[in-house]
């Protein structure tokens, strides 16, 4: 019971308050006399019987002649009921017993069911995921390297991270069953850390679930790699997203927004793996740390799908692209060069122009330009505000392509 509720606890005292309580059961002639029923808040049991005669009607006696009319026999319990219904309403108000429909305890206990749906056990999701998530071994003139895969299609393609992969042409495919099996890089994009692998001769990797959605700032999830040699299940660790539209700059891929960002613990063997939602669906595909950061990165798996059918169709993937190049300054991204043909050229940017947003998104550094241009796809529309000397003006640009 909350702190309102302590009265419930406590025997009531239906009588009045004071000294005469004490006096046990002495009559009422020993004491004051009582102020009339009606003109008191409370009632004695034995009084209800009183108090119906009182509203009785009053009949005049001479007009009646020598006949006498008993009072109205219904009138007594009915009024008595009203007075009950009377106390027990004020009773209730008092003790607030009228909010408890309405407490947070009632509320919290009709949103807990429904929001705890879906939801899965870190156990259910690793069992669910384990025979979809494959480790990667690849070996290339900078060496040998393991990570792990995420198959995409079932039995013939696994999305990974060009960590993983660098300039190798062919792999080794480690399934959850510890069948080893050859799978040929189909393409790699830069601009994502992204590469499709096409599985060879291998029809038992099941695909994995995909999630509709990327996770919501905050919400649990759930890094899921492959076994590390000699375990007998795949690698779990457990964080929440940090962001889901992170922006990262980095020469060796990615250059791109709308990353996931999470704080859950990861390694070089979870690299390529599974960023995994609390209902155990696929949400992300892990690229680690990146630039020495202390959370881990991913792409959303919608923009993953989108990079493996253009590099399964010709081995590239396309990005948008504004045309132009640039300079950091104080004053912010200063544009130095662009072809008159360019799509910001053609929407009416200047060279020496400053950029100063993208969408309404701030940036600070040219790369930061390009990362944001390079998550949204060709052909789409950007508004790119400019500073042209003292002068502020926006320009629509329909962005290019450019592949990554």
């Amino acid at each position: 019971m909350g702190p309102g509720d302590r009265h419930d606890e406590e025997p009531r005292d239906e009588h009045h308050e004071g000294p005469e309580e004490d006096l046990g059961d002495e009559t009422a002639d020993s004491r004051n006399p009582l102020p009339d029923p009606l003109d008191r808040v409370w009632l004695h049991p034995t009084e209800l019987s009183t108090l119906g005669t009182a509203f009785a009607p009053h009949r005049n006696p001479i007009a009646a002649g020598s006949t006498r009319h008993r009072p109205w026999p219904w009138l007594a319990p009915l009024l008595a009921g009203a007075a009950g219904a009377l106390l027990t309403v004020a009773v209730l108000a008092v003790t607030g017993s009228f909010d408890r429909s309405s407490s947070p305890e009632s509320a919290d206990a009709v949103t807990g069911d429904a929001t705890s749906a879906g939801v899965l056990s870190a156990a259910d999701a690793l069992t669910k995921l384990s025979p979809s998530v494959v480790a990667v071994l690849a070996r290339d003139a900078q060496g040998a390297r393991r990570g792990s895969g995420v198959c995409v299609r079932h039995g013939a393609q696994v999305l990974t991270s060009t960590r993983v992969v660098g300039n190798a042409s062919t792999v080794q495919i480690v399934t959850s069953d510890g069948g080893r099996h050859s799978a040929r890089v189909v393409g790699r994009d830069r601009v994502t850390d992204l590469v499709l692998l096409d599985l060879k001769d291998v029809g038992n990797v099941p695909a994995a679930e995909l999630a509709e959605d990327a996770p919501s700032t905050g919400a649990p999830v759930w890094l899921v790699g492959a076994p590390t040699p000699g375990a007998k299940s795949a690698w779990m660790s457990a964080g929440m997203t940090s962001s889901n539209d992170a922006l990262v700059v980095s020469d060796l891929g990615p250059t791109t927004g709308g990353l996931l960002e999470t704080d859950a613990v990861s390694n070089a063997a979870v690299v390529g793996g599974a960023l995994v939602d609390r209902a155990g669906s696929v949400a992300g595909i892990v690229l680690g740390h990146v630039n020495g950061s202390v959370t881990t990165y991913a792409v959303s798996i919608a923009v993953a799908v989108g990079v493996a059918q253009q590099l399964d169709a010709d081995g590239v993937a396309r990005h948008g692209t504004l045309g132009l190049r640039g300079v950091d300054t104080p004053l912010g991204p200063k544009i130095t060069a662009m072809a008159s043909t360019a799509p910001a050229a053609r929407a009416g940017a200047h060279v020496s122009d400053v950029v100063e947003s993208i969408n309404g998104r701030a940036v600070e550094s040219i790369a930061d330009v390009t990362a944001l241009v390079r998550s949204i796809d060709p052909g789409i529309t950007v508004i790119m505000e400019l500073r042209r000397g003292n002068q502020a003006l926006a320009v629509r640009v329909e962005l290019g392509a450019t592949t990554g």
